[in-house]
């Protein structure tokens, strides 16, 4: 059971807090806007109470660092909910919190679209429904975010009471399929409580692979595939999507390779409260449909009263016995001061092919730690630095030259390899120095990989007769412990979102 306090398919978070280290941050680049995600909520009429995460964005023309945010929450016009906000904020109808710094300030994008990073550990939103609040009743929240002292930005959101209601989605058992099969997919809803549901909203979220083909016609295309239905679900009553997702696996995919259709069930209100409508693409096609699956006051706003089963998701697993191997390549680089290029990465050494997507437990992710005497001109494309990405404050160690290499897709033959490009300088003539080269495959459960002792690679520096190169060996057993002495250890604990910033954008 998916137990969802926000909707990752429509928000698209990215996880990129950092563990910073004390000390004066330096100053703050001018002019830094600062600003809540702040969404519209609809709460049950009598109803308990709903906790939202607050996530903060700083932008201003250039990178840099804040000392401090102040947001500033004025809670007197809600009038249909008891609100509180944490942590470490004052009490009243004006709720002032003080986050002390240093923050990461991000360049501001330059066009409508790009994703930017959570600024702040997000604070919690509290609300809870006033005794006698009806259902049509709403109020006003508003936060003022201010950086340093400087000018608030200033957002508004409509906090609404609903009529309660209980959707609950209805788990599916883990499915296994056989290469070169197929498996259907149906995912399901109940509404649980005694009071009929008038219209609702899913939003079906997986691989491409799974949802191909589809063009419903009460369905729009995006980051999730969202169908509204005007369905009316009738009290204890379980239904199911008319028309089945059809997912089928290829012949060679690797043993244990594992998708999944995941599904949010909402109220026509509480859709109201989510929806943007960015890059969305409506379908052109028949309706997809709700039927009944057992037997069981329109003009006024639901809103469900318990939230935390709404969302269900049908893990599919490949059977079979074709689990691969993957082995990280490394490299060696002659120790003569000037610049050398290496190649680095990994190599399918199968049985079977690994493909991501749809299978995202085949997707690989490469940490590059290279050599201390050693400096970047130019890295793949595909490879970000950790050191620049994820920057300390000033005050702070510098971080390790350290990359981290992904893949948007990935399909990989047994043989095959996958490699990134560095040209890389040495300041000085050095000798018989390491870095390491680190694959993984994405996995919340048992690997794909069978043998994850040659997961690990060096990258060596050792001066070479004629200035050649070569790869590098896997390492094994003990040495892989040297691993857990790379650099800064980077906290993923924020979350990340940009649909403020797309809205700001068409207000400009």
């Amino acid at each position: 059971m998916i137990r969802p306090r926000r909707l990752a398919a429509l928000t698209m978070l990215v996880a990129v807090a950092l563990a910073l280290l004390p000390g004066p941050a330096g100053a703050a680049p001018a002019d830094v806007e600062g600003e809540v995600q702040l969404r519209n909520l609809t709460l049950a009429a009598g109803g308990g109470t709903v906790e939202e995460g607050l996530p903060v964005l700083l932008f201003a023309d250039e990178a840099g660092w804040a000392d401090s945010v102040t947001l500033t929450f004025d809670t007197s016009q809600v009038n249909v909910a008891e609100v509180e906000v944490g942590p470490d904020c004052d009490t009243g109808a004006v709720l002032r919190c003080v986050v002390p710094g240093p923050h990461r300030v991000y360049e501001r994008p330059g066009v409508d679209g790009v994703y930017g990073y959570s600024t702040l550990s997000p604070l919690w939103l509290s609300l809870t429904p006033k005794a006698g609040a009806a259902a049509g009743d709403s109020g006003t929240l508003s936060v003022a975010t201010s950086v340093d002292g400087g000018a608030a930005t200033t957002e508004t959101a409509t906090i609404r009471i609903g009529e309660g209601v209980d959707l609950t989605a209805v788990d599916d058992e883990p499915m296994t399929v056989a290469p070169g099969r197929s498996v259907t997919l149906r995912p399901r809803v109940r509404n649980s409580g005694p009071t009929p549901v008038d219209g609702l909203t899913a939003l079906f979220h997986g691989d491409d692979e799974a949802l191909a083909g589809t063009n419903f016609g009460n369905c729009v295309y995006g980051y999730a595939m969202v169908c509204s239905f005007d369905t009316r679900l009738t009290a204890a009553t379980t239904y199911r999507i008319s028309e089945p997702f059809t997912l089928s696996v290829p012949k060679d995919a690797v043993a244990g390779s594992q998708t999944s259709l995941g599904v949010q069930w909402l109220t026509a209100a509480e859709w109201e409260d989510w929806q943007g409508g960015e890059g969305e693409r409506p379908g052109t096609g028949p309706d997809l449909e709700l039927e009944e699956v057992s037997v069981s006051a329109a003009g006024v706003p639901q809103a469900d009263t318990d939230k935390d089963d709404n969302g269900s998701s049908t893990t599919v697993t490949v059977t079979g016995g074709r689990r691969t191997d993957v082995v990280a390549l490394g490299a060696t680089v002659p120790g003569t001061a000037g610049n050398h290029t290496i190649a680095v990465g990994f190599v399918n050494q199968g049985p079977g092919t690994l493909r991501y997507p749809p299978f995202l437990n085949n997707a690989a992710f490469v940490r590059v730690s290279l050599p201390a005497p050693m400096s970047v001109v130019t890295a793949d494309e595909r490879c970000t630095s950790l050191a620049g990405e994820y920057a300390a404050p000033p005050s702070a160690a510098a971080l390790p030259d350290e990359y981290s290499c992904n893949l948007r897709s990935l399909t990989l033959r047994p043989g095959q390899q996958v490699k990134f490009a560095f040209t890389v300088r040495m300041a000085e003539a050095v000798h018989d120095d390491k870095g390491l080269v680190q694959v993984d495959l994405f996995t919340d459960g048992e690997s794909v990989d069978r043998d994850l002792r040659n997961n690990l690679a060096e990258i060596r520096v050792t001066e070479i007769p004629g200035g050649g190169g070569g790869g590098g060996l896997p390492i094994t057993g003990a040495a892989a412990a040297t691993i857990a002495g790379w650099g800064i250890v980077l906290v993923l604990a924020g979350a990340a979102a940009i649909a403020a910033l797309r809205r700001r954008a068409a207000h400009r």
